[in-house]
């Protein structure tokens, strides 16, 4: 059966599947729906996990060789597969275990934005057959306007139409930022309603600097402000993962619109294709105008990089790697060999 976040969430008062796909390129509204998927696991008895993160150094053969081994202290297990999408061997080995899928073992796989072809793939249809995909793509205006009023909502607090109808436009879109603003709110405010004049009251106020302001800097091509934006950031504490998923959400964004017109497409279709926000438009043009294939790699490989030194698998500080990335993706080259 296929879902979007919304239809997962009804979908959990009910006895889980065998299987959940998250796919799609919305980070932080995946990650709020494997927190709720974990949640509702735990209360339904699959108190042991296992998380398998597959790339080049693993295959999917690996995450499924203890599937049939249970904790002498749990009768279910939960078993994570963060990766890409599977590839063909993968894609054999997750149909064979589908055939014949214990009952006491419960996947979720993670993965990016699937093209249709994928979506139609043997593998895909088996999932769908035994269990839930979930779409995890941008929302559109009017499910970004109730994503922020249900989170309003749980912190007891409500906006009035101008001041929600603003903080739509003042966000476009943007899951993190819109949840930033949001809890701020909640904390100026407290369980109250809102009103146009306290909602840019509060804008204006804030003399941080946000994880969106960092992407927005980058893709405008000011290195300057951008390398100011990340040292407040790491300044205030903020987590180095969100910094990357805010630039890896970008970057793969510029990824799919750099390839777009390397095959000829109109910018004003992929723009669309992507969710690319009309006042985004000429920004995101500008950042394009910027890249080249070699420029490219260098972006991803520095994403990766950067996840590995995070999770500790390689001796880089983080904090330099995020800013190599950031001002690579305004369009300076830190070091002569980068690019």
């Amino acid at each position: 059966m296929k879902y979007d976040y919304w239809g997962l969430l009804k979908h959990l008062k009910n006895p889980l599947r065998t299987i959940y796909v998250l796919h799609g390129d919305e980070t932080l509204l995946q990650q709020e729906a494997l927190i709720a998927l974990r949640k509702t696991a735990f209360k339904q008895g699959f108190t042991e996990r296992e998380r398998h993160d597959i790339d080049k150094g693993h295959d999917w053969a690996s995450a499924f060789a203890d599937s049939n081994a249970l904790s002498l202290f749990s009768d279910k297990k939960l078993i994570e597969i963060h990766g890409n999408k599977p590839d063909a061997a993968g894609a054999k080995v997750l149909e064979a275990y589908l055939k014949n899928a214990p009952e006491d073992n419960l996947i979720i796989l993670v993965l990016p934005k699937l093209e249709a072809a994928a979506q139609k793939s043997k593998w895909f249809v088996a999932c769908e057959d035994n269990g839930i995909t979930v779409s995890c793509a941008p929302l559109s205006d009017f499910q970004f306007k109730e994503w922020i009023t249900t989170r309003c909502a749980e912190q007891q607090l409500s906006l009035n139409s101008d001041a929600l109808t603003a903080l739509c436009q003042q966000t476009e879109g943007n899951l993190l930022a819109a949840h930033q603003e949001v809890t701020k709110l909640a904390l100026l405010y407290g369980k109250s309603s809102v009103n146009l004049e306290q909602l840019q009251s509060a804008i204006s106020e804030s003399a941080r600097f946000s994880l969106f302001d960092l992407s927005a800097t980058a893709l405008a091509g000011d290195a300057t402000k951008t390398a100011k934006i990340l040292f407040s950031l790491k300044a205030e504490g903020q987590a180095e993962s969100l910094v990357l998923w805010v630039l890896s959400k970008e970057i793969k964004t510029l990824s799919l619109l750099f390839e777009g017109t390397q095959q000829g497409l109109p910018l004003s279709q992929l723009f669309q294709q992507q969710n690319v926000w009309s006042k985004q438009q000429a920004v995101v043009q500008k950042a394009l105008k910027r890249l080249n294939t070699k420029r490219m790699l260098v972006l991803n490989d520095e994403l990766l990089a950067a996840d590995k030194a995070i999770k500790g698998q390689n001796n880089e500080n983080a904090w330099d790697i995020l800013l190599r990335l950031s001002l690579s993706l305004a369009g300076v080259t830190l070091f002569e060999n980068a690019v």
